[in-house]
């Protein structure tokens, strides 16, 4: 067995820290033989791709003599890397441990990877350069060692290639000024080729040498026939050993066709109710030539014991039905059992410094109801040796053998990692993991990554303080050994500093030990694997001057943990004015701001650093950055500004981009308004509408000077009164009002009146049920100024009905999205009702006036005109006051027509449930036995007919015909005087007719004798537009 304790490596450790990719690091590393024997050197390997070792040179290494490893770092990607380099000698292997870090190379080069080719198909890629330096980059060769790649310049013709490529001699650039790349350009250097006539895996290295690095790109590909192809090709669950068990695959699938296909569906033709697809998209999947997607996961549960199998089908848009299925078998056995294990005996100490072997014997107990058998065993490291193994060991069901010795050597590193001891068995692969520590605790300070105690040099320098000020600094102690490490001593060597345990964490996070001082009870702590303790180290200050202290920690392992505390104290404190901040509610929009002095009474001046808020919402501002001794003096601007929440349901005021105006209101929006709401009531009753914040100073003396700060959330409210009330309206007339809107906030407030829309036809301009509406003036966007008011509007009630009228209108805005005002109203109106139905006459024979018993006329002179009079009650029988305004009978304006006569008439106003008496009468102008008008009461809604009829019975008519003319003595001269002037104005117009006809007769004859020339007669019969009524001038001449 070799001695490892013999063998020394100069350094101990190696890291290549701040590496980038693509860009080769080498290291040496001297391996010295310290022993009395040789050592028979065999190889170099390593554990990790990114390090790749050799040998200077193999065989027998003699004592006291060196040998050099050659360690090169090369990696694809970023991130941090730690792996082992095994040195293989004929004793065993050696490890030895590197480290390294890299980002990623500022020339923009990456590696060919992750390519899948199909047989016989040629891939052609470029490799393009960045220059990222201020002068210019000149590329001097490219070539590479791999027979299957081929090189060609950007601008060569054909699809050959060379395998290497180099910059003329002297400067000139000859084919290949493409080499030469300014300075913050990107240029394609060279085109790498690859065909392959075989299926397989293809790995090389492209060299790239420039005047500032040598690049090496890997190439990565993968050779496949052509079609489509589905991996894994037999989705195979293994053994499940538990009803609870269960175990999932993707499915990735690979499109070598030159034409895109679709994956259409994916089903398990026999239905196993234990088999579960998921991550299939029904609607399709599209995979592009070349590409590789995975797009289903299938998943086997535990169900019955035994041999599952099956086949999935997988539909693709194939024209061939044959290769449009494919089948993709699975198969998976269950077994209920499981093959246990002493934990105990898979843990193995590797003690820095001393080199040293442990034999455990591995205990395996078959707790499955079928014999097991173990095939092979094998620990892929060589630090570990498997021995008194058998293979194709037997082991009864409920039996418990010990199956094997595991040996494991320690070179004396301090080591901490796992192996898995692998079982391969008739039932399921079992990995036992084989767990290597060192004993020691990694520690943390601040946000640094955990490191071993040992190996930093801890120090805790708290500055300047004031005296009694208290400051602390926090430590976490981590145990990463699969063993527990017990903590034994706490010890201060100044009485100003505590050691304060703030609590012990599991894994996963959960506080499993509260608070204690440890320096005061002393006793010992015990940290399981993975916990983790932190430590707050605190100072306190009884006087002024410089202070340095000690603290060391000690554990049963002997591992000491040494910390050193400075500070310097002084005399003084800081005052804030006011002592406790203040803000009114406020919210989302509005921003107040309030200023904070200080006096400060150290005897130098203090200098304030920084200020930060424990509240995204309170922003400090420094308006000074020195106080001078004992003066107040002013030193921050603070702002409340609640929309500066970061929580995500704080939240209240929609973004910008979220209202949308001049669009309907869908029933979508308001929902998200709605749940908006919810989230701001679940605030309030988790009590988080109060907000009490710390500004933390950070000054050259004392570090988080804290100023408490409260305020409070309030709902901003820019209606002030959210219900909107229209009085009694008449039915079929509109009724208008404004709303007043209110501006909260600092800012503009844009709103606009909306109502919800009612179906997809709707336009959001009046509500659902057709009493309210927006004119439309008031469909348009309002701007309301900072802290000011508007009225907007108007808004329309129109009620089609006796009946009341409820209504939500929003008020779009861009504070609070949406605000909700209820809208109301009752529709009513107001009608005049006769409760005879109509205004009728009865004249009887006392209303045709006195006569003589003897049936003789009176003289005509006592005759009078025959009136009769009559009063009728109206009554308003409904909610709204009647206003007649006016009145006309069957269409003539005024109080009187046809006989009927009003009288008092003038306009009146009957309240609801009132009546009024109208006075009526009847004057018969001509003998009939029936009269009937209407009479026509204009109102404020609308015109009231009401029937106007006068009757006289059969009887009385001779003596009404008799009663002729009806009216009175003096109507009956002025139409005498109007008959006499009509008989003689016809009179004078027969005279002047008939003496033009004697003119024109005595014309025409005249004319005859003169002339001796026959004329035509005229006649007035000839002449049938001639108004006779007119006299004609006739001239002779």
């Amino acid at each position: 067995m070799l001695d490892t304790s013999a063998v020394h490596f100069r350094p101990q450790a190696l890291s290549f820290a701040g590496q980038l990719t693509c860009v080769p690091r080498w290291a040496e590393v001297e391996l010295l033989n310290d022993g009395p024997d040789d050592i028979l050197l065999e190889g170099v390997s390593s554990d990790h791709a990114a390090f790749n070792p050799g040998l200077s040179k193999t065989g027998a290494l003699r004592t006291r003599e060196r040998v050099t490893l050659h360690i090169m770092f090369l990696t694809q990607a970023a991130g941090a890397f730690e792996g082992l380099v095994l040195v293989h000698t004929a004793g065993g292997s050696i490890p030895y441990t590197v480290k390294a870090s890299a980002s990623d190379n500022p020339y923009k080069v990456e590696p060919i990877v992750g390519a899948k080719i199909v047989i016989g198909e040629r891939f052609r890629v470029p490799i393009a350069v960045y220059n990222p330096q201020a002068v210019t980059l000149h590329v001097k060769q490219v070539f590479t060692s791999e027979s299957f790649l081929q090189l060609s310049l950007p601008d060569a013709p054909g699809e050959g290639g060379v395998q290497s490529i180099e910059r003329p001699p002297g400067g000139s650039e000859g084919p290949v000024g493409a080499w030469t790349i300014p300075p913050k350009q990107q240029s394609v250097i060279i085109h790498v080729s690859f065909v392959s006539q075989v299926a397989g895996k293809f790995k090389g290295l492209v060299n790239v040498k420039t005047d500032a690095e040598s690049l090496l790109v890997p190439f990565d590909a993968l050779v496949t026939k052509g079609g489509v192809h589905v991996a894994p090709e037999l989705v195979d669950f293994q053994t499940l050993v538990s009803p609870l068990q269960s175990r999932s695959l993707w499915l990735t699938l690979t499109n070598l066709n030159p034409q895109p296909i679709e994956l259409l569906s994916l089903y398990d033709p026999e239905q196993d109710r234990n088999l579960q697809i998921t991550g299939f998209d029904q609607k399709g999947i599209h995979v592009a030539p070349g590409a590789t997607m995975r797009f289903a996961k299938v998943t086997y549960h535990g169900g019955d014991e035994g041999f599952m199998q099956g086949k999935l089908q997988l539909i693709i848009n194939d024209t061939d039905a044959v290769s449009a299925t494919l089948d993709i078998p699975y198969k998976a056995r269950v077994l209920y059992g499981s093959l246990g294990f002493m934990n105990d005996k898979t843990k193995f100490q590797s003690v820095p410094g001393k080199a040293s072997a442990v034999v455990r014997s591995i205990m395996i107990s078959n707790n499955f109801s079928v014999p097991i058998l173990i095939h092979t065993a094998r620990i892929d490291d060589p630090s570990f040796k498997i021995s008194k193994f058998t293979p194709n060991s037997l082991l009864q069901p409920r039996e418990a053998v010990s199956l094997m010795s595991v040996e494991f050597t320690s070179n004396g590193t301090s080591a901490l990692y796992t192996r898995d001891l692998e079982l391969s068995t008739n039932v399921t692969a079992m990995r036992i993991p084989l767990q290597v520590y060192h004993g020691k605790l990694h520690c943390q300070v601040d946000d640094s990554e955990p490191r071993e105690c040992s190996e930093l040099s801890l120090e805790f320098n708290m500055g300047t303080i004031s005296v009694t000020e208290s400051r602390r600094r926090t430590i976490n102690i981590t145990n990463l050994n699969p063993v527990n490490v017990s903590i034994e001593h706490f010890a201060s060597t100044h009485s100003s500093v505590s050691l304060l345990l703030e609590g012990v964490w599991d894994p996963r996070g959960e506080q499993v030990q509260g608070p204690r001082d440890l320096l005061a009870s002393q006793r010992a702590l015990t940290l399981a694997p993975g916990h983790r303790l932190a430590l707050a180290v605190e100072v306190v200050a009884a006087e002024s001057g410089s202070t340095s202290a000690q603290v060391t920690i000690g554990t049963r392992r002997k591992e000491q943990i040494g910390l050193t505390v400075r500070y310097e104290s002084v005399l003084g404190g800081l005052a804030f004015l006011p002592a406790t901040l203040r803000f009114e509610a406020s919210f989302p929009g509005r921003v107040q701001s309030r200023v904070v002095a200080a006096r400060s009474s150290f005897e130098r001046p203090l200098q304030i650093h920084a200020v930060r808020s424990t509240d995204s919402r309170i922003i400090p501002e420094l308006m000074t950055r020195s106080l001078n001794p004992l003066a107040r003096t002013e030193i921050a601007y603070v702002h409340y500004d609640p929309s500066k929440d970061s929580a995500p349901e704080g939240g209240y005021t929609p973004p910008t981009d979220e209202v949308e105006w001049d669009v309907p209101l869908t029933e979508e929006v308001v929902e998200r308004w709605a749940r908006r709401q919810e989230m701001w009531d679940h605030i309030g009753t988790k009590g988080q509408t109060d907000i009490e914040a710390t500004l933390l100073f950070e000054t050259s003396i004392i570090k988080g000077a804290p100023l408490t700060v409260r305020a409070s959330l309030t709902k901003p409210f820019i209606v002030r009164e959210p219900t909107l009330s229209f009085d009694l309206t008449q039915v079929g007339t509109a009724v208008s009002q404004m709303l007043l809107i209110h501006n909260p906030s600092d800012t503009s407030l844009a709103v606009q009146l909306v109502f919800p829309m009612c179906d997809a036809a709707g336009e959001g301009n009046a509500s659902c049920d057709i009493g309210f509406r927006l004119a439309q003036e008031a469909q348009q966007v309002f701007y309301v100024k900072p802290r000011g008011d508007l009225h907007v509007g108007p808004i329309l009630f129109e009620p089609q009905a006796h009946m009341p009228y409820n209504t939500t209108m929003y008020v779009r805005n861009n504070l609070t999205m949406l605000f909700p005002v209820v809208l109301s109203g009752v529709g009513g109106s107001g009608r005049l009702v006769l409760r005879e139905g109509a205004m009728d006459f009865n004249l009887t024979a006392s209303d045709l006036g006195s006569q003589a018993l003897d049936g003789a006329d009176p003289p005509p002179r006592r005759r009078q005109r025959i009136a009769v009079s009559k009063r009728f009650r109206a009554t308003n029988d409904c909610e709204l006051p009647v206003e007649v305004r006016a009145f006309d009978i069957s269409g003539v304006s005024g109080c009187a027509g046809f006989g009927f006569e009003i009288h008092d008439c003038k306009p009146f106003t009957v309240a609801p449930h009132e009546s009024i008496e109208l006075a009526v009468s009847f004057a018969p102008d001509f003998a009939a036995s029936r009269w009937e008008q209407w009479l026509r009461l204009h109102t404020q809604s609308g015109v009231l007919a009401v029937p106007l009829r006068a009757f006289v019975p059969p009887e009385l008519l001779p003596q009404l015909a008799d009663r002729s003319p009806f009216s009175g003595e003096a109507e009956d001269w002025a139409r005498k005087v109007i008959t006499a002037l009509s008989v003689a104005l016809c009179a004078v117009m027969l005279v002047v007719v008939v003496g033009d006809i004697v003119k024109v007769y005595r014309g025409v004859s005249g004319a005859a004798c003169r002339e001796s020339v026959p004329a035509d007669v005229i006649s007035l019969l000839s002449w049938p537009n001639i108004d006779t009524m007119a006299p004609a001038m006739w001239n002779s001449e």
